[in-house]
Protein backbone atom coordinates (compact mmCIF):
# COMPACT_ATOMS: atom_id res chain seq x y z
CA UNK A 1 0.00 0.00 0.00
CA UNK A 2 1.27 3.45 -0.87
CA UNK A 3 1.41 5.84 2.06
CA UNK A 4 1.95 8.93 -0.08
CA UNK A 5 4.44 10.83 2.01
CA UNK A 6 3.65 9.56 5.46
CA UNK A 7 6.27 6.83 5.25
CA UNK A 8 6.68 3.82 7.42
CA UNK A 9 6.11 5.89 10.54
CA UNK A 10 2.38 5.66 10.16
CA UNK A 11 0.25 2.64 10.79
CA UNK A 12 -2.61 2.52 8.34
CA UNK A 13 -4.49 -0.28 10.01
CA UNK A 14 -7.07 2.13 11.32
CA UNK A 15 -7.57 3.44 7.82
CA UNK A 16 -8.18 -0.02 6.44
CA UNK A 17 -10.80 -0.61 9.09
CA UNK A 18 -12.39 2.75 8.36
CA UNK A 19 -12.44 2.24 4.61
CA UNK A 20 -14.03 -1.16 5.12
CA UNK A 21 -16.84 0.70 6.84
CA UNK A 22 -17.54 3.00 3.89
CA UNK A 23 -20.85 1.32 3.36
CA UNK A 24 -22.24 2.81 6.56
CA UNK A 25 -25.84 3.87 6.37
CA UNK A 26 -26.69 7.22 4.82
CA UNK A 27 -29.44 9.62 5.75
CA UNK A 28 -32.60 9.66 3.66
CA UNK A 29 -34.25 12.41 1.67
CA UNK A 30 -36.77 13.33 4.36
CA UNK A 31 -37.30 16.85 3.03
CA UNK A 32 -34.99 18.55 5.52
CA UNK A 33 -33.31 21.50 3.80
CA UNK A 34 -29.51 21.57 3.56
CA UNK A 35 -28.41 24.74 5.34
CA UNK A 36 -24.99 26.35 5.29
CA UNK A 37 -23.38 26.09 8.77
CA UNK A 38 -23.72 29.28 10.78
CA UNK A 39 -19.97 29.64 11.20
CA UNK A 40 -19.46 30.11 7.44
CA UNK A 41 -18.86 33.79 6.79
CA UNK A 42 -19.75 35.37 3.46
CA UNK A 43 -20.28 33.42 0.29
CA UNK A 44 -18.96 30.01 -0.73
CA UNK A 45 -16.79 29.91 -3.84
CA UNK A 46 -17.48 26.81 -5.90
CA UNK A 47 -15.15 25.85 -8.74
CA UNK A 48 -15.27 22.78 -10.98
CA UNK A 49 -12.04 21.37 -12.44
CA UNK A 50 -12.06 19.22 -15.56
CA UNK A 51 -9.00 17.14 -14.72
CA UNK A 52 -7.23 18.22 -17.89
CA UNK A 53 -6.46 21.94 -17.90
CA UNK A 54 -6.76 22.07 -14.11
CA UNK A 55 -7.51 19.60 -11.34
CA UNK A 56 -7.81 19.05 -7.60
CA UNK A 57 -4.48 17.37 -6.85
CA UNK A 58 -1.93 19.04 -9.12
CA UNK A 59 -3.61 22.29 -10.25
CA UNK A 60 -3.12 21.19 -13.84
CA UNK A 61 0.62 20.62 -13.40
CA UNK A 62 0.39 16.85 -13.31
CA UNK A 63 3.06 14.55 -11.95
CA UNK A 64 5.69 16.11 -14.22
CA UNK A 65 4.89 19.70 -13.29
CA UNK A 66 4.92 18.99 -9.56
CA UNK A 67 8.38 17.45 -9.94
CA UNK A 68 9.76 20.51 -11.74
CA UNK A 69 12.35 22.36 -9.67
CA UNK A 70 11.19 25.69 -11.10
CA UNK A 71 8.01 27.18 -9.67
CA UNK A 72 5.06 27.84 -11.99
CA UNK A 73 5.30 31.32 -13.50
CA UNK A 74 2.78 34.16 -13.69
CA UNK A 75 1.70 35.84 -16.91
CA UNK A 76 1.83 39.18 -15.09
CA UNK A 77 4.13 38.86 -12.07
CA UNK A 78 2.87 42.13 -10.60
CA UNK A 79 -0.73 40.93 -10.65
CA UNK A 80 -1.03 37.13 -10.57
CA UNK A 81 -4.49 35.66 -10.94
CA UNK A 82 -6.16 33.56 -8.26
CA UNK A 83 -5.75 30.47 -10.49
CA UNK A 84 -2.01 31.13 -10.84
CA UNK A 85 -1.66 31.62 -7.09
CA UNK A 86 -3.57 28.40 -6.41
CA UNK A 87 -1.26 26.55 -8.79
CA UNK A 88 1.82 27.93 -7.02
CA UNK A 89 0.35 27.09 -3.60
CA UNK A 90 -0.31 23.47 -4.61
CA UNK A 91 3.13 23.13 -6.23
CA UNK A 92 4.97 24.49 -3.19
CA UNK A 93 2.89 22.73 -0.53
CA UNK A 94 2.91 19.36 -2.28
CA UNK A 95 6.70 19.45 -2.45
CA UNK A 96 7.24 20.85 1.03
CA UNK A 97 6.59 17.73 3.11
CA UNK A 98 7.75 14.91 0.84
CA UNK A 99 10.89 13.75 -0.96
CA UNK A 100 10.37 14.66 -4.62
CA UNK A 101 13.41 12.78 -5.93
CA UNK A 102 13.19 9.53 -7.89
CA UNK A 103 15.48 7.91 -5.34
CA UNK A 104 13.06 9.08 -2.67
CA UNK A 105 10.28 7.19 -4.44
CA UNK A 106 8.42 10.00 -6.20
CA UNK A 107 6.87 8.72 -9.41
CA UNK A 108 7.99 5.16 -8.62
CA UNK A 109 6.35 4.15 -5.34
CA UNK A 110 4.11 7.12 -4.71
CA UNK A 111 2.89 10.29 -6.42
CA UNK A 112 -0.03 11.34 -8.64
CA UNK A 113 0.84 8.73 -11.29
CA UNK A 114 0.89 5.77 -8.87
CA UNK A 115 -2.35 3.82 -8.46
CA UNK A 116 -3.72 2.20 -5.31
CA UNK A 117 -1.78 -0.99 -6.01
CA UNK A 118 1.51 0.89 -6.24
CA UNK A 119 1.75 0.74 -10.02
CA UNK A 120 2.63 3.56 -12.42
CA UNK A 121 -0.65 3.57 -14.36
CA UNK A 122 -2.26 6.98 -13.79
CA UNK A 123 -0.25 9.08 -16.22
CA UNK A 124 -0.03 12.66 -14.97
CA UNK A 125 -2.45 11.80 -12.16
CA UNK A 126 -4.80 14.73 -12.56
CA UNK A 127 -8.04 14.40 -10.59
CA UNK A 128 -11.24 16.15 -11.75
CA UNK A 129 -13.78 17.41 -9.26
CA UNK A 130 -15.19 20.39 -7.41
CA UNK A 131 -13.79 22.72 -4.76
CA UNK A 132 -15.76 24.63 -2.14
CA UNK A 133 -13.91 27.54 -0.49
CA UNK A 134 -15.11 29.72 2.39
CA UNK A 135 -14.19 31.41 5.65
CA UNK A 136 -15.19 30.25 9.11
CA UNK A 137 -15.63 33.15 11.52
CA UNK A 138 -17.16 33.96 14.88
CA UNK A 139 -18.93 37.07 13.64
CA UNK A 140 -16.06 39.43 14.37
CA UNK A 141 -14.53 39.24 10.90
CA UNK A 142 -11.13 38.71 12.52
CA UNK A 143 -10.77 34.94 12.73
CA UNK A 144 -11.50 34.07 9.10
CA UNK A 145 -10.24 30.50 9.14
CA UNK A 146 -9.96 29.22 5.57
CA UNK A 147 -12.02 26.09 4.87
CA UNK A 148 -11.73 24.11 1.65
CA UNK A 149 -13.51 20.95 0.53
CA UNK A 150 -12.42 18.98 -2.53
CA UNK A 151 -14.95 16.50 -3.93
CA UNK A 152 -13.42 14.26 -6.61
CA UNK A 153 -15.53 13.22 -9.59
CA UNK A 154 -14.97 9.63 -8.43
CA UNK A 155 -16.86 10.25 -5.15
CA UNK A 156 -19.49 7.54 -4.70
CA UNK A 157 -22.52 8.99 -2.88
CA UNK A 158 -23.58 5.47 -1.89
CA UNK A 159 -20.17 4.78 -0.28
CA UNK A 160 -19.29 8.22 1.11
CA UNK A 161 -16.03 9.05 2.84
CA UNK A 162 -14.21 12.16 4.06
CA UNK A 163 -10.54 12.62 4.91
CA UNK A 164 -9.46 15.73 6.81
CA UNK A 165 -6.25 17.47 5.78
CA UNK A 166 -5.56 20.18 8.33
CA UNK A 167 -2.45 22.16 7.43
CA UNK A 168 0.78 21.61 9.30
CA UNK A 169 2.95 24.43 10.58
CA UNK A 170 1.69 27.85 9.56
CA UNK A 171 0.90 26.74 6.04
CA UNK A 172 -2.03 27.88 3.97
CA UNK A 173 -5.07 25.78 3.27
CA UNK A 174 -3.34 23.42 0.79
CA UNK A 175 -0.62 22.61 3.33
CA UNK A 176 -1.50 18.92 3.73
CA UNK A 177 -2.34 18.14 0.10
CA UNK A 178 0.49 15.60 -0.25
CA UNK A 179 0.36 14.36 3.34
CA UNK A 180 -3.36 13.56 3.46
CA UNK A 181 -5.23 15.08 0.53
CA UNK A 182 -3.79 12.81 -2.16
CA UNK A 183 -4.60 9.67 -0.17
CA UNK A 184 -8.24 10.67 0.13
CA UNK A 185 -8.71 11.94 -3.42
CA UNK A 186 -7.34 8.76 -4.97
CA UNK A 187 -9.84 6.73 -2.97
CA UNK A 188 -12.78 8.85 -4.06
CA UNK A 189 -13.12 10.59 -0.69
CA UNK A 190 -13.98 14.22 -0.17
CA UNK A 191 -11.07 16.03 1.48
CA UNK A 192 -11.76 18.65 4.17
CA UNK A 193 -8.91 21.15 4.50
CA UNK A 194 -8.42 24.09 6.85
CA UNK A 195 -5.52 26.42 7.65
CA UNK A 196 -6.11 26.29 11.45
CA UNK A 197 -6.64 30.06 11.58
CA UNK A 198 -2.95 30.65 10.98
CA UNK A 199 -2.33 30.27 7.31
CA UNK A 200 0.05 32.60 5.55
CA UNK A 201 -2.07 35.72 5.31
CA UNK A 202 0.15 38.79 5.53
CA UNK A 203 -0.56 42.48 6.11
CA UNK A 204 2.02 44.74 4.42
CA UNK A 205 1.81 47.61 6.85
CA UNK A 206 3.45 50.36 4.81
CA UNK A 207 1.00 50.12 1.92
CA UNK A 208 -1.88 48.74 4.04
CA UNK A 209 -2.16 45.77 1.68
CA UNK A 210 -3.68 42.45 2.75
CA UNK A 211 -4.31 38.98 1.35
CA UNK A 212 -7.77 37.75 0.33
CA UNK A 213 -8.99 34.15 0.62
CA UNK A 214 -7.80 33.33 -2.91
CA UNK A 215 -4.31 34.76 -2.39
CA UNK A 216 -4.86 37.97 -4.34
CA UNK A 217 -4.08 41.32 -2.73
CA UNK A 218 -6.32 44.22 -1.74
CA UNK A 219 -6.35 47.39 0.30
CA UNK A 220 -7.12 46.56 3.93
CA UNK A 221 -9.81 49.22 4.32
CA UNK A 222 -11.58 48.29 1.09
CA UNK A 223 -11.37 44.56 1.84
CA UNK A 224 -12.91 44.86 5.30
CA UNK A 225 -13.97 41.47 6.65
CA UNK A 226 -12.97 39.76 3.40
CA UNK A 227 -9.33 40.03 4.50
CA UNK A 228 -7.58 36.83 5.49
CA UNK A 229 -5.81 38.89 8.13
CA UNK A 230 -5.62 42.59 9.00
CA UNK A 231 -3.53 43.75 11.94
CA UNK A 232 -5.67 44.92 14.85
CA UNK A 233 -4.47 48.54 14.99
CA UNK A 234 -6.11 51.91 14.46
CA UNK A 235 -5.13 54.10 11.53
CA UNK A 236 -3.26 56.40 13.91
CA UNK A 237 -1.35 53.52 15.49
CA UNK A 238 -0.51 52.16 12.06
CA UNK A 239 0.83 55.51 10.87
CA UNK A 240 2.96 55.89 13.99
CA UNK A 241 4.34 52.37 13.66
CA UNK A 242 5.15 52.85 9.97
CA UNK A 243 7.00 56.05 10.83
CA UNK A 244 9.19 54.27 13.37
CA UNK A 245 9.48 50.89 11.63
CA UNK A 246 9.05 51.18 7.85
CA UNK A 247 8.76 48.22 5.48
CA UNK A 248 7.27 45.75 7.95
CA UNK A 249 4.87 42.84 7.58
CA UNK A 250 2.44 41.40 10.11
CA UNK A 251 1.65 37.68 9.79
CA UNK A 252 -1.55 36.07 10.96
CA UNK A 253 -0.16 33.20 13.02
CA UNK A 254 2.23 35.50 14.87
CA UNK A 255 0.29 38.75 15.11
CA UNK A 256 -3.44 38.03 14.99
CA UNK A 257 -3.76 38.03 18.81
CA UNK A 258 -6.25 35.18 18.31
CA UNK A 259 -4.14 32.36 19.82
CA UNK A 260 -5.42 30.13 16.99
CA UNK A 261 -3.83 27.01 18.49
CA UNK A 262 -6.60 26.82 21.07
CA UNK A 263 -9.11 26.26 18.26
CA UNK A 264 -7.26 23.78 16.03
CA UNK A 265 -9.53 20.88 16.96
CA UNK A 266 -12.64 23.02 16.74
CA UNK A 267 -11.91 24.31 13.24
CA UNK A 268 -11.04 20.80 12.05
CA UNK A 269 -14.52 19.70 13.13
CA UNK A 270 -15.92 22.73 11.33
CA UNK A 271 -14.10 21.61 8.18
CA UNK A 272 -15.84 18.23 8.46
CA UNK A 273 -19.22 19.89 8.95
CA UNK A 274 -18.56 22.12 5.94
CA UNK A 275 -17.74 18.99 3.94
CA UNK A 276 -21.08 17.47 4.96
CA UNK A 277 -22.81 20.61 3.71
CA UNK A 278 -20.92 20.46 0.39
CA UNK A 279 -21.76 16.78 -0.11
CA UNK A 280 -25.42 17.36 0.71
CA UNK A 281 -25.42 20.30 -1.69
CA UNK A 282 -23.95 18.14 -4.44
CA UNK A 283 -25.72 14.84 -3.81
CA UNK A 284 -28.77 15.67 -1.70
CA UNK A 285 -32.25 15.56 -3.23
CA UNK A 286 -33.55 18.69 -4.92
CA UNK A 287 -36.49 19.90 -2.84
CA UNK A 288 -38.03 22.78 -4.75
CA UNK A 289 -36.02 23.38 -7.86
CA UNK A 290 -33.34 25.45 -6.10
CA UNK A 291 -32.67 24.04 -2.62
CA UNK A 292 -31.14 20.70 -1.76
CA UNK A 293 -32.20 18.42 1.05
CA UNK A 294 -30.08 16.60 3.63
CA UNK A 295 -28.88 13.20 2.51
CA UNK A 296 -26.10 12.81 5.09
CA UNK A 297 -26.49 13.47 8.82
CA UNK A 298 -23.64 13.58 11.39
CA UNK A 299 -22.06 10.14 11.58
CA UNK A 300 -23.42 8.89 8.25
CA UNK A 301 -20.11 9.36 6.41
CA UNK A 302 -16.95 7.43 7.25
CA UNK A 303 -14.55 10.22 8.22
CA UNK A 304 -10.83 9.83 8.82
CA UNK A 305 -9.13 12.70 10.68
CA UNK A 306 -5.63 12.82 9.25
CA UNK A 307 -2.56 15.00 8.77
CA UNK A 308 0.97 15.46 10.10
CA UNK A 309 2.74 17.62 12.69
CA UNK A 310 0.52 20.53 13.81
CA UNK A 311 -2.19 19.21 11.51
CA UNK A 312 -1.93 15.83 13.21
CA UNK A 313 -2.28 17.52 16.58
CA UNK A 314 -5.38 19.27 15.26
CA UNK A 315 -6.85 15.92 14.19
CA UNK A 316 -6.30 14.47 17.66
CA UNK A 317 -7.82 17.55 19.28
CA UNK A 318 -10.82 17.28 16.96
CA UNK A 319 -11.37 13.65 17.98
CA UNK A 320 -11.18 14.63 21.65
CA UNK A 321 -13.77 17.38 21.14
CA UNK A 322 -16.08 15.43 18.83
CA UNK A 323 -19.45 15.15 20.60
CA UNK A 324 -21.53 14.64 17.44
CA UNK A 325 -19.69 11.56 16.14
CA UNK A 326 -18.35 13.24 13.02
CA UNK A 327 -15.05 11.32 13.17
CA UNK A 328 -14.75 7.57 12.55
CA UNK A 329 -10.98 7.11 12.82
CA UNK A 330 -7.77 9.08 13.35
CA UNK A 331 -4.57 8.49 11.37
CA UNK A 332 -1.78 10.99 12.01
CA UNK A 333 1.99 11.22 11.66
CA UNK A 334 4.33 12.87 14.18
CA UNK A 335 1.46 14.88 15.71
CA UNK A 336 2.17 17.97 17.76
CA UNK A 337 0.90 17.09 21.24
CA UNK A 338 1.47 18.23 24.80
CA UNK A 339 1.05 15.41 27.28
CA UNK A 340 0.41 15.77 30.99
CA UNK A 341 3.36 14.13 32.71
CA UNK A 342 2.77 11.60 35.47
CA UNK A 343 3.92 13.05 38.82
CA UNK A 344 6.50 10.28 39.31
CA UNK A 345 8.03 10.65 35.82
CA UNK A 346 11.55 12.10 35.79
CA UNK A 347 13.62 13.14 32.78
CA UNK A 348 17.38 12.89 33.35
CA UNK A 349 20.31 14.24 31.38
CA UNK A 350 23.80 13.10 32.33
CA UNK A 351 22.30 11.44 35.37
CA UNK A 352 20.79 14.68 36.64
CA UNK A 353 17.06 15.49 36.73
CA UNK A 354 15.96 18.02 34.11
CA UNK A 355 13.53 20.56 35.58
CA UNK A 356 10.14 20.76 33.87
Amino acid sequence: MTTHGWGSRILLGAVLVAVAMLGACNGDDSGERNRLPGFVSGSVRTTAYDGTSDDLLTAGLGKTGLAAATAPSFVNPSRPTSAELRRLAIWSNYRALVDMSANGGYGRFWGPNVDLDGNDTLGEGKIPGTEYLAYSDDGSGRKNVTLLVQVPASFDPAQPCIVTATSSGSRGVYGAISAAGEWGLKRGCAVAYNDKGGGNGAHELGSDTITLIDGTLANAVLAGNASLFTANVTSGELAAFNSRFPNRYAFKHAHSQQNPEQDWGHVTLQAVEFAYWALNEQFGPLLDGSHHGVRYHPGDITTIAASVSNGGGAALAAAEQDTRRWITAVVVGEPQVNVRMAPNAVVREGGQPVPS
